[in-house]
């Protein structure tokens, strides 16, 4: 068995076991989200899938690794694999933190700069950048742009996640897509592996998440995936000779990018803060037109795909 499918295999297995668990632990220790003007639930929900998430995905990484036939090729590029592995446990545990306890917006944003900044200095960084142009070095820029582009992602991940089912759908096209690039192109073997078990976690996680959702993910899910959206986005375009051009990202991933970027003009033109919470995101948009909760998350997964597809066609 492909080591990507034992991995994905195994994290959806596990996934499917855990949410109902970690749902029954939560409400049993009140950890719920409470409904308020912002949100678009109206009744408290436990707030801890991405607990079960990443418990999954470790997991489906831990099959990945049991698989003795290919595990040379999996540690055959131990910079990359050491840092998403690093970067996901630190990850984790900061949003295990602010979904437990709270964190104030500027120190979580410190701390996932700081993970950023170790992933970076561990060997998976923007290096180079290919296109028409041809290849360019960034030289110095390269850990800066890491820093960035790791915490845009994250972030951006964050945000989207304010509808049912929406950032779980968002993820798993995203990681598709990344996988089928990766495929076609000389990119290391862990990240397939890291794909797989991060997709068959959030496939396990997803029938609990779909609208009227009897469990979120929290910060520690939605920021889990946007590290490893960031990862697999440095991995294709650092990778082969030449790797994806920098675009492939940016349209796979075009969907919370433009909300987020959107969000932020709106709050600097509102002259209001950035970190600011408001009800005016795409899904918050849909839903003022009149579209359920479901049929606004089907139609920005259409969405989605189709940014996923010009990723594809821009790999071409």
């Amino acid at each position: 068995m492909p080591t990507s499918l034992a991995a994905l295999i195994v994290g959806f297995l596990a996934a499917l076991i855990l949410t109902p668990l970690v749902r029954y632990l939560a409400r049993r220790q009140g950890l719920l989200d409470e409904p308020d003007e912002r949100k678009v639930h109206h009744v408290a929900i436990p707030r801890l899938g991405g607990i079960a998430i990443a418990a999954a995905f470790y997991l489906g990484l831990t099959a990945a690794l049991l698989d003795g036939s290919n595990r040379g090729a999996l540690l055959g590029d131990p910079d990359q694999f050491v840092a998403v592995l690093l970067g996901t446990a630190l990850i984790v545990c900061i949003g295990v933190i602010d979904d437990l306890f709270g964190m104030r917006a500027r120190i979580k944003l410190s701390a996932q700069v700081a993970v950023a900044l170790a992933v970076a200095l561990l060997g998976l960084s923007i290096d180079r950048l290919y296109g028409p142009w041809g290849e360019i070095s960034t030289g110095i820029w390269a850990v800066p742009l890491t820093v960035i582009w790791f915490v845009v992602v994250m972030n951006a991940m964050n945000l989207i996640d304010g509808l049912d089912g929406l950032a779980s759908g968002v993820a798993l096209i995203a990681m598709g897509t990344f996988f089928v690039i990766a495929s076609t192109a000389d990119v290391p073997f862990s990240l397939a592996a890291f794909l797989g078990a991060g997709a068959g976690a959030v496939l396990g996680f997803l029938p609990f998440n779909l609208s009227p959702a009897s469990i979120i993910m929290g910060d520690t899910g939605s920021i889990l995936l946007g590290f490893l959206l960031a990862a697999a986005s440095v991995s294709v375009t650092q990778s082969g000779s030449p790797g994806a051009s920098p675009w492939v990202p940016l349209l796979v991933l075009g969907l919370p990018l433009v909300d987020t970027s959107w969000a932020v003009l709106r709050r600097l033109a509102g002259r209001a803060p950035i970190f600011a919470p408001d009800k005016r995101h795409v899904h918050h948009r849909l839903l003022t037109l009149g579209l359920s909760q479901r049929l606004a998350m089907v139609v920005l997964w259409a969405v989605s795909g189709a940014f996923g597809l010009l990723g594809l066609l821009a790999t071409r």
